[in-house]
């Protein structure tokens, strides 16, 4: 399994955006399953819904992002628990300035077991046990 961050997806569907030739590229071996099934948060999704409407300014056009990645990848819901560790997950930095939707990223990976995030945020390669793809 791997987890898409809102950075990732973003630049994916944002033709404009200064990573997406690198994420149309990357999306592709992603597709092909070298690193298993495409997860997100509901909280990515929720990111990544209002990122979009700002950047592209359509509504529809949104819409239409947004049921792409509900119908290809399964969406994780941030419950109470992971709620709860990402908020002293959140707090307690001190060498990163992950948002708080990064921190529910993070505790939602190290609750599956998951390793690898598709990203094109930096701090994530400061966490020395998730491999960062987008790079």
């Amino acid at each position: 399994m791997i987890i898409l961050d809102t950075s990732f997806i973003v630049a994916y569907y944002n033709t404009r955006d200064e990573n997406h030739e690198r994420a149309a590229e990357l999306m592709k071996t992603l597709v092909n399953g070298e690193y298993g099934d495409l997860r997100i948060t509901d909280y990515v999704f929720d990111e990544c819904m209002t990122v979009m409407l700002i950047r592209l300014k359509s509504l529809p056009e949104t819409i239409k992002i947004g049921e792409l990645i509900k119908k290809s990848m399964e969406i994780f819901s941030v419950g109470k628990e992971i709620f709860e560790e990402s908020w002293i997950l959140f707090k307690r930095q001190k060498e990163t300035a992950f948002s708080f939707t990064d921190c529910t990223t993070l505790e939602v990976m190290k609750k599956m077991g998951m390793g690898n995030i598709a990203t094109f945020d930096r701090d994530f390669k400061k966490v020395k046990s998730i491999n960062v793809i987008g790079f």
